[in-house]
Protein backbone atom coordinates (compact mmCIF):
# COMPACT_ATOMS: atom_id res chain seq x y z
CA UNK A 1 0.00 0.00 0.00
CA UNK A 2 1.11 3.57 -0.97
CA UNK A 3 1.92 5.40 2.41
CA UNK A 4 3.38 8.64 1.27
CA UNK A 5 3.59 10.38 -2.21
CA UNK A 6 5.18 13.56 -2.90
CA UNK A 7 5.46 15.35 -6.21
CA UNK A 8 6.95 18.28 -7.53
CA UNK A 9 6.57 19.71 -10.73
CA UNK A 10 4.28 17.55 -12.66
CA UNK A 11 1.25 18.82 -14.82
CA UNK A 12 -0.54 21.10 -11.85
CA UNK A 13 1.08 19.15 -8.76
CA UNK A 14 3.85 22.13 -7.92
CA UNK A 15 4.32 20.81 -4.81
CA UNK A 16 2.43 18.38 -3.09
CA UNK A 17 2.87 15.30 0.09
CA UNK A 18 0.00 13.16 0.42
CA UNK A 19 -0.12 10.74 3.29
CA UNK A 20 -2.50 7.87 1.79
CA UNK A 21 -4.72 5.69 3.59
CA UNK A 22 -6.35 2.43 2.12
CA UNK A 23 -9.52 4.73 0.69
CA UNK A 24 -9.04 7.61 -0.73
CA UNK A 25 -11.35 9.52 -2.37
CA UNK A 26 -10.43 13.09 -4.07
CA UNK A 27 -12.86 15.87 -4.50
CA UNK A 28 -12.88 19.00 -5.78
CA UNK A 29 -14.27 21.61 -8.46
CA UNK A 30 -13.59 20.47 -12.12
CA UNK A 31 -10.28 21.66 -13.17
CA UNK A 32 -9.11 21.41 -9.89
CA UNK A 33 -6.24 18.58 -10.65
CA UNK A 34 -7.97 15.46 -9.16
CA UNK A 35 -7.13 13.40 -12.36
CA UNK A 36 -3.59 14.99 -12.65
CA UNK A 37 -3.34 12.94 -8.93
CA UNK A 38 -4.20 9.82 -10.88
CA UNK A 39 -2.18 10.73 -13.55
CA UNK A 40 1.14 10.65 -11.41
CA UNK A 41 0.32 6.84 -10.63
CA UNK A 42 0.04 6.60 -14.45
CA UNK A 43 3.47 7.69 -15.48
CA UNK A 44 5.29 5.59 -12.61
CA UNK A 45 2.86 2.31 -14.10
CA UNK A 46 3.96 3.14 -17.55
CA UNK A 47 7.79 3.62 -16.29
CA UNK A 48 8.20 0.26 -14.81
CA UNK A 49 5.80 -1.45 -17.84
CA UNK A 50 7.00 0.66 -21.07
CA UNK A 51 10.19 2.37 -19.81
CA UNK A 52 10.75 5.97 -19.23
CA UNK A 53 11.04 7.67 -22.54
CA UNK A 54 7.83 6.15 -23.32
CA UNK A 55 5.89 7.51 -20.42
CA UNK A 56 7.32 11.02 -21.25
CA UNK A 57 7.07 10.63 -25.12
CA UNK A 58 3.19 9.73 -24.34
CA UNK A 59 2.48 12.26 -22.85
CA UNK A 60 3.53 14.92 -25.38
CA UNK A 61 7.11 15.18 -23.79
CA UNK A 62 8.76 17.38 -21.16
CA UNK A 63 6.87 19.83 -22.02
CA UNK A 64 3.88 18.74 -21.61
CA UNK A 65 4.20 17.36 -18.16
CA UNK A 66 6.17 19.85 -16.57
CA UNK A 67 4.36 22.45 -14.76
CA UNK A 68 3.83 25.36 -16.84
CA UNK A 69 4.83 28.10 -14.59
CA UNK A 70 8.71 26.72 -15.27
CA UNK A 71 10.13 26.70 -18.59
CA UNK A 72 13.13 24.54 -17.44
CA UNK A 73 13.39 23.08 -14.18
CA UNK A 74 13.32 19.62 -11.73
CA UNK A 75 10.56 17.43 -11.36
CA UNK A 76 10.64 14.96 -9.14
CA UNK A 77 8.54 11.97 -7.54
CA UNK A 78 8.74 10.20 -4.10
CA UNK A 79 6.78 6.82 -2.71
CA UNK A 80 7.27 5.58 0.11
CA UNK A 81 5.02 2.15 -0.05
CA UNK A 82 4.34 -1.04 1.53
CA UNK A 83 4.93 -4.14 -0.59
CA UNK A 84 3.47 -7.57 0.50
CA UNK A 85 6.41 -10.60 -0.55
CA UNK A 86 5.19 -13.93 -0.74
CA UNK A 87 3.07 -15.05 2.14
CA UNK A 88 5.11 -12.41 4.84
CA UNK A 89 2.90 -11.29 7.39
CA UNK A 90 4.69 -7.79 7.10
CA UNK A 91 4.93 -6.33 4.21
CA UNK A 92 7.78 -4.84 3.12
CA UNK A 93 8.72 -0.90 3.51
CA UNK A 94 10.58 0.73 0.25
CA UNK A 95 10.78 4.35 -0.66
CA UNK A 96 11.59 4.93 -4.26
CA UNK A 97 12.61 9.06 -5.65
CA UNK A 98 13.08 9.99 -9.47
CA UNK A 99 14.13 13.57 -10.06
CA UNK A 100 14.36 14.32 -13.62
CA UNK A 101 15.55 17.89 -15.13
CA UNK A 102 14.55 19.74 -18.91
CA UNK A 103 13.76 22.48 -20.41
CA UNK A 104 10.08 23.68 -22.54
CA UNK A 105 12.09 26.01 -24.15
CA UNK A 106 12.79 24.52 -27.23
CA UNK A 107 9.66 22.06 -28.49
CA UNK A 108 8.75 19.25 -26.53
CA UNK A 109 12.00 20.04 -24.58
CA UNK A 110 15.12 17.22 -23.53
CA UNK A 111 15.29 15.71 -20.03
CA UNK A 112 17.63 13.79 -18.58
CA UNK A 113 17.50 11.54 -15.39
CA UNK A 114 19.11 13.76 -12.89
CA UNK A 115 19.03 11.29 -9.60
CA UNK A 116 16.90 7.85 -9.37
CA UNK A 117 17.29 5.68 -6.25
CA UNK A 118 15.46 2.93 -3.65
CA UNK A 119 15.55 1.68 -0.45
CA UNK A 120 14.34 -0.53 1.41
CA UNK A 121 13.48 1.14 5.01
CA UNK A 122 12.38 -0.73 7.94
CA UNK A 123 14.28 1.63 11.09
CA UNK A 124 12.43 -1.36 13.58
CA UNK A 125 13.50 -4.86 12.01
CA UNK A 126 17.35 -6.05 12.35
CA UNK A 127 17.19 -5.27 8.75
CA UNK A 128 17.41 -1.15 9.33
CA UNK A 129 17.28 0.46 6.03
CA UNK A 130 19.86 -0.24 2.42
CA UNK A 131 19.75 0.67 -0.50
CA UNK A 132 18.71 -1.57 -3.68
CA UNK A 133 19.59 1.09 -6.30
CA UNK A 134 21.35 4.36 -6.84
CA UNK A 135 21.85 6.00 -10.20
CA UNK A 136 22.86 9.67 -10.86
CA UNK A 137 23.21 11.19 -14.23
CA UNK A 138 21.40 7.79 -15.42
CA UNK A 139 24.24 6.04 -14.20
CA UNK A 140 24.25 4.19 -11.38
CA UNK A 141 24.40 0.31 -9.69
CA UNK A 142 21.45 -1.67 -8.61
CA UNK A 143 22.76 -3.71 -5.11
CA UNK A 144 21.62 -7.11 -3.25
CA UNK A 145 20.74 -6.14 0.48
CA UNK A 146 24.73 -8.02 0.98
CA UNK A 147 25.86 -4.92 -0.52
CA UNK A 148 26.78 -6.72 -4.05
CA UNK A 149 26.22 -5.57 -7.30
CA UNK A 150 23.06 -6.78 -8.68
CA UNK A 151 23.11 -5.02 -12.10
CA UNK A 152 25.14 -1.77 -13.40
CA UNK A 153 24.47 0.70 -15.94
CA UNK A 154 28.12 2.44 -16.58
CA UNK A 155 26.90 4.65 -19.69
CA UNK A 156 24.83 7.84 -19.55
CA UNK A 157 21.31 6.79 -20.66
CA UNK A 158 17.55 8.18 -20.13
CA UNK A 159 16.47 4.90 -18.40
CA UNK A 160 14.81 4.57 -15.56
CA UNK A 161 16.23 1.33 -13.60
CA UNK A 162 12.55 0.23 -13.21
CA UNK A 163 13.10 -0.79 -16.88
CA UNK A 164 15.17 -3.88 -16.08
CA UNK A 165 14.09 -7.08 -15.45
CA UNK A 166 16.82 -8.62 -12.80
CA UNK A 167 16.19 -12.03 -12.05
CA UNK A 168 17.31 -12.06 -8.06
CA UNK A 169 17.70 -8.53 -7.17
CA UNK A 170 15.07 -7.39 -4.52
CA UNK A 171 13.96 -4.37 -6.35
CA UNK A 172 11.98 -6.40 -8.98
CA UNK A 173 9.17 -6.69 -5.70
CA UNK A 174 8.66 -2.79 -6.30
CA UNK A 175 8.75 -3.05 -10.22
CA UNK A 176 5.96 -5.89 -10.31
CA UNK A 177 3.75 -4.34 -7.66
CA UNK A 178 3.70 -0.73 -9.54
CA UNK A 179 3.08 -2.99 -13.33
CA UNK A 180 0.32 -4.21 -11.68
CA UNK A 181 -1.42 -0.83 -10.53
CA UNK A 182 -4.81 -0.73 -12.62
CA UNK A 183 -6.87 2.20 -13.74
CA UNK A 184 -10.57 3.11 -14.78
CA UNK A 185 -12.23 4.76 -16.61
CA UNK A 186 -15.77 2.81 -17.64
CA UNK A 187 -17.57 3.44 -20.54
CA UNK A 188 -20.41 2.45 -21.56
CA UNK A 189 -20.37 2.22 -25.37
CA UNK A 190 -17.04 0.51 -25.39
CA UNK A 191 -18.45 -1.82 -22.67
CA UNK A 192 -21.39 -2.75 -25.11
CA UNK A 193 -19.48 -4.90 -27.91
CA UNK A 194 -18.44 -8.96 -28.09
CA UNK A 195 -15.66 -9.90 -26.79
CA UNK A 196 -13.54 -12.90 -28.72
CA UNK A 197 -13.26 -16.16 -26.34
CA UNK A 198 -10.05 -15.78 -24.29
CA UNK A 199 -8.70 -15.97 -20.99
CA UNK A 200 -8.92 -12.45 -19.24
CA UNK A 201 -6.42 -11.24 -16.20
CA UNK A 202 -8.35 -8.43 -15.58
CA UNK A 203 -10.59 -5.90 -16.42
CA UNK A 204 -9.56 -3.14 -19.38
CA UNK A 205 -9.76 0.57 -18.17
CA UNK A 206 -12.54 1.40 -20.70
CA UNK A 207 -14.11 -1.91 -19.75
CA UNK A 208 -14.57 -2.81 -23.41
CA UNK A 209 -13.50 -6.82 -22.74
CA UNK A 210 -16.23 -6.76 -20.06
CA UNK A 211 -18.02 -9.81 -22.06
CA UNK A 212 -14.72 -12.14 -22.06
CA UNK A 213 -13.47 -11.26 -18.58
CA UNK A 214 -17.10 -11.98 -16.89
CA UNK A 215 -17.00 -15.63 -19.03
CA UNK A 216 -13.72 -15.78 -17.44
CA UNK A 217 -14.74 -15.08 -13.95
CA UNK A 218 -17.82 -17.19 -14.83
CA UNK A 219 -16.31 -20.43 -16.06
CA UNK A 220 -13.08 -20.13 -14.04
CA UNK A 221 -13.94 -18.73 -10.60
CA UNK A 222 -17.78 -19.48 -10.00
CA UNK A 223 -17.84 -18.24 -5.89
CA UNK A 224 -17.01 -14.76 -6.67
CA UNK A 225 -19.03 -14.85 -9.77
CA UNK A 226 -21.70 -16.23 -7.82
CA UNK A 227 -21.53 -13.29 -5.64
CA UNK A 228 -21.34 -10.54 -8.67
CA UNK A 229 -24.83 -12.04 -9.65
CA UNK A 230 -26.37 -12.38 -6.29
CA UNK A 231 -25.61 -8.65 -6.27
CA UNK A 232 -27.17 -8.06 -9.05
CA UNK A 233 -30.28 -9.95 -8.45
CA UNK A 234 -30.82 -8.17 -5.23
CA UNK A 235 -30.31 -4.73 -6.46
CA UNK A 236 -32.26 -5.46 -9.77
CA UNK A 237 -35.13 -8.57 -8.79
CA UNK A 238 -36.18 -8.38 -12.29
CA UNK A 239 -32.74 -10.39 -13.71
CA UNK A 240 -32.56 -13.78 -12.77
CA UNK A 241 -29.34 -15.07 -15.24
CA UNK A 242 -25.77 -12.83 -16.22
CA UNK A 243 -24.90 -14.84 -19.07
CA UNK A 244 -21.70 -14.95 -21.58
CA UNK A 245 -22.61 -17.85 -23.99
CA UNK A 246 -20.16 -18.64 -26.78
CA UNK A 247 -20.63 -18.29 -30.34
CA UNK A 248 -20.66 -20.06 -33.57
CA UNK A 249 -17.92 -17.43 -34.12
CA UNK A 250 -15.95 -18.00 -31.22
CA UNK A 251 -17.14 -14.87 -29.50
CA UNK A 252 -19.06 -14.00 -26.41
CA UNK A 253 -21.34 -11.28 -25.25
CA UNK A 254 -23.37 -10.62 -21.94
CA UNK A 255 -27.00 -11.26 -21.86
CA UNK A 256 -29.09 -10.64 -18.74
CA UNK A 257 -32.21 -13.07 -18.63
CA UNK A 258 -35.27 -11.05 -17.05
CA UNK A 259 -38.56 -13.14 -15.13
CA UNK A 260 -41.10 -11.99 -17.18
CA UNK A 261 -38.99 -12.17 -20.99
CA UNK A 262 -39.00 -15.37 -23.28
CA UNK A 263 -35.74 -14.48 -24.63
CA UNK A 264 -32.38 -12.67 -22.93
CA UNK A 265 -31.61 -9.09 -23.54
CA UNK A 266 -28.58 -8.65 -25.76
CA UNK A 267 -25.67 -6.55 -24.77
CA UNK A 268 -26.88 -4.21 -27.33
CA UNK A 269 -29.72 -3.01 -25.40
CA UNK A 270 -28.59 -3.22 -21.67
CA UNK A 271 -28.60 -0.42 -20.16
CA UNK A 272 -25.36 1.82 -19.24
CA UNK A 273 -25.92 1.86 -15.57
CA UNK A 274 -26.52 -2.52 -15.74
CA UNK A 275 -23.32 -2.34 -17.44
CA UNK A 276 -21.28 0.37 -14.70
CA UNK A 277 -22.66 -1.92 -12.22
CA UNK A 278 -21.49 -4.88 -13.68
CA UNK A 279 -17.74 -3.44 -14.43
CA UNK A 280 -17.58 -2.15 -10.91
CA UNK A 281 -18.83 -5.56 -9.01
CA UNK A 282 -16.70 -7.45 -11.59
CA UNK A 283 -13.63 -5.49 -9.79
CA UNK A 284 -15.01 -5.56 -6.34
CA UNK A 285 -15.87 -9.51 -6.57
CA UNK A 286 -12.32 -10.24 -8.23
CA UNK A 287 -10.39 -12.85 -7.00
CA UNK A 288 -7.46 -12.22 -5.33
CA UNK A 289 -5.24 -14.39 -8.00
CA UNK A 290 -6.53 -11.85 -10.96
CA UNK A 291 -6.66 -8.54 -8.09
CA UNK A 292 -4.63 -6.06 -8.13
CA UNK A 293 -2.67 -4.18 -5.10
CA UNK A 294 -4.18 -0.54 -6.23
CA UNK A 295 -7.12 0.76 -7.80
CA UNK A 296 -7.53 3.86 -9.49
CA UNK A 297 -10.91 5.02 -10.65
CA UNK A 298 -12.09 8.19 -12.22
CA UNK A 299 -16.07 9.25 -11.08
CA UNK A 300 -17.21 5.63 -10.87
CA UNK A 301 -20.78 7.05 -10.13
CA UNK A 302 -21.28 7.90 -13.45
CA UNK A 303 -24.84 6.47 -14.77
CA UNK A 304 -25.50 5.25 -11.65
CA UNK A 305 -28.48 5.54 -9.59
CA UNK A 306 -27.92 7.16 -5.91
CA UNK A 307 -29.13 3.94 -4.41
CA UNK A 308 -27.39 1.57 -6.42
CA UNK A 309 -24.05 4.00 -5.62
CA UNK A 310 -24.70 3.61 -1.71
CA UNK A 311 -25.37 -0.05 -2.20
CA UNK A 312 -21.95 -0.72 -3.99
CA UNK A 313 -19.97 1.29 -1.35
CA UNK A 314 -21.68 -0.87 1.33
CA UNK A 315 -20.53 -3.91 -0.60
CA UNK A 316 -17.22 -2.53 -1.14
CA UNK A 317 -16.13 -2.43 2.35
CA UNK A 318 -17.62 -5.69 3.50
CA UNK A 319 -15.24 -7.34 0.69
CA UNK A 320 -12.36 -5.03 1.81
CA UNK A 321 -13.11 -6.37 5.89
CA UNK A 322 -13.19 -10.28 4.47
CA UNK A 323 -9.55 -9.54 2.24
CA UNK A 324 -8.04 -7.84 5.55
CA UNK A 325 -4.11 -6.94 4.82
CA UNK A 326 -5.10 -8.14 1.45
CA UNK A 327 -7.78 -6.02 0.33
CA UNK A 328 -6.56 -3.85 -2.67
CA UNK A 329 -5.64 0.03 -1.97
CA UNK A 330 -8.32 2.62 -3.61
CA UNK A 331 -7.76 6.05 -4.93
CA UNK A 332 -10.55 7.58 -7.11
CA UNK A 333 -12.14 11.19 -7.79
CA UNK A 334 -15.62 11.76 -7.28
CA UNK A 335 -18.08 14.08 -7.52
CA UNK A 336 -20.94 12.46 -6.08
CA UNK A 337 -22.39 13.31 -2.54
CA UNK A 338 -23.73 9.74 -2.25
CA UNK A 339 -21.11 8.09 -2.13
CA UNK A 340 -19.00 10.97 -0.29
CA UNK A 341 -21.27 10.47 2.69
CA UNK A 342 -20.66 6.81 2.68
CA UNK A 343 -16.83 7.25 3.41
CA UNK A 344 -15.35 8.60 6.91
CA UNK A 345 -13.65 11.80 6.82
CA UNK A 346 -10.30 10.04 7.06
CA UNK A 347 -10.98 8.90 3.21
CA UNK A 348 -11.67 12.31 2.15
CA UNK A 349 -9.01 14.74 0.30
CA UNK A 350 -10.63 17.85 -0.98
CA UNK A 351 -8.69 19.56 -4.04
CA UNK A 352 -8.18 22.77 -4.99
CA UNK A 353 -6.22 24.80 -7.74
CA UNK A 354 -5.00 28.71 -7.13
CA UNK A 355 -2.93 30.16 -9.40
CA UNK A 356 -2.11 26.68 -11.59
CA UNK A 357 -1.02 24.98 -8.80
CA UNK A 358 -3.42 22.50 -6.95
CA UNK A 359 -3.38 21.92 -3.49
CA UNK A 360 -4.79 18.74 -1.80
CA UNK A 361 -5.98 19.39 2.06
CA UNK A 362 -6.74 16.25 4.28
CA UNK A 363 -10.07 17.15 5.51
CA UNK A 364 -9.35 14.84 8.57
CA UNK A 365 -6.65 17.13 10.22
CA UNK A 366 -9.85 20.13 10.75
CA UNK A 367 -10.39 19.48 14.56
CA UNK A 368 -14.03 21.81 13.80
CA UNK A 369 -15.03 19.48 11.08
CA UNK A 370 -14.79 16.65 13.17
CA UNK A 371 -17.05 18.05 16.14
CA UNK A 372 -19.60 19.14 13.77
CA UNK A 373 -19.82 15.61 11.96
CA UNK A 374 -19.88 14.11 15.46
CA UNK A 375 -22.84 16.27 16.46
CA UNK A 376 -25.00 15.39 12.92
CA UNK A 377 -25.63 18.95 12.47
CA UNK A 378 -24.18 18.80 8.88
CA UNK A 379 -22.97 15.51 6.72
CA UNK A 380 -19.70 15.25 5.18
CA UNK A 381 -21.04 15.92 1.75
CA UNK A 382 -22.52 18.97 2.90
CA UNK A 383 -19.16 20.25 4.20
CA UNK A 384 -17.76 19.59 0.88
CA UNK A 385 -20.89 21.13 -1.50
CA UNK A 386 -20.32 24.00 1.14
CA UNK A 387 -16.84 24.46 0.23
CA UNK A 388 -15.54 23.96 4.14
CA UNK A 389 -13.27 20.80 3.39
CA UNK A 390 -11.01 22.87 0.59
CA UNK A 391 -10.58 25.63 3.02
CA UNK A 392 -7.60 25.75 4.17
Amino acid sequence: MIKTLKIKNYLSLRNICLELSLNNAFVGPNNAGKSNIIEVFRFINKIASSGLSAAVNDRGGFAEILWKGLDDGEMSFFIECQVPVGEEATPRTYQYELVLTGSAKTGPGAFSVEKESLKRYEPESNFGSYTLASFMGGRGQGFHPDGTIAFEQKEMTSKSFLEYSVPGWEGMYLKNYVTFWRFYRLIPFAMRQANAISEQFFLNEYGDNLSAWLLTLQTGYREEYRRLEQAVFDNFPEITGVLTPPTQVGTTFIQLQEKYLKRPVNLWKISDGALQLLALLSLIYAPRKLGAPLYCVEEPENHLHPRILEVLMELLKQRQQELGSHAAQLIFTTHSPYIIDRFDIEDLLAVKREKGETFCIRSREKVHLRKILEGKELGLSDLWYSGALGEK
